[in-house]
């Protein structure tokens, strides 16, 4: 197809798809003449991927580019490529730092809750820290709450991560990571929507009066 065609069906403009190529986000296509040439359904499905990193995974185009090279090098396994994918994702969020005391003992019982709950994270782990950092942070409210508080977001990660674990060795890199990033947004999404239920739920058995 050409380049306007393949505009088409992405929904991505010419302009942008061109800027993927100089960029080398988007691999050339087949050279037909000058200055022209014919893309394939692989060019598609790359824009696709693209577009859902920038998009609704919220990616910076470095962090698309590192996740691209991750899956043009076809050489890391299932684990080290959701590593790469996660890191970007928690890259596009950054916490603001906690000091001192407060940071170390939070890293602490991070720690001994990851080792409790029996998950197998690498010690330099960003979601570690990550972690650390937000319980530091809750602390610093004057939350009384430990890394236990965490256990429901465990338990309901682990049941998500269970029915989908079992990946077809066959299935592209690029369909596991779009998989990886769209439950990522699916299991946001719905945590807040369970918490915007449960609070209306409470304001109706309190009979208090919706103040919209």
């Amino acid at each position: 197809m050409k380049i306007s065609n393949l505009s088409r069906q992405s929904g991505v403009s010419v302009a942008t798809i061109k800027f993927y190529l100089r960029e080398r986000l988007l691999p050339p296509g087949t050279p037909t003449a000058r200055n022209q040439a014919e893309y394939d359904e692989s060019h598609l499905v790359r824009l696709r991927l693209i577009r859902l990193l920038t998009g609704i995974g919220m990616m910076s185009l470095a962090s698309v580019r590192e996740v691209l090279a991750a899956i043009d090098a076809n050489c890391l396994s299932p684990q080290g490529l959701a590593r790469i994918v996660n890191d970007r994702l928690l890259a596009q969020h950054p916490m603001p730092e906690a000091e001192g005391r407060s940071l170390r003992t939070a890293r602490q019982q991070t720690d001994q809750f990851i080792d409790a709950i029996g998950w197998r994270i690498a010690p330099d782990a960003r979601e570690r820290d990550t972690l650390a950092q937000v319980l530091a942070a809750l602390q610093g409210l004057g939350c009384s709450c430990q890394a236990e508080a965490f256990v429901p977001y465990a338990e309901a990660a682990e049941r998500l991560a269970r029915s989908i674990e079992d990946v077809d060795p066959a299935v592209p890199a690029a369909t596991v990571v779009a998989r990886t990033v769209l439950f990522e947004v699916a299991f946001a999404v719905m945590r807040r929507m369970a918490y915007e239920h449960r609070l209306a739920a409470r304001q109706d058995d309190r009979g208090d009066c919706d103040p919209s």
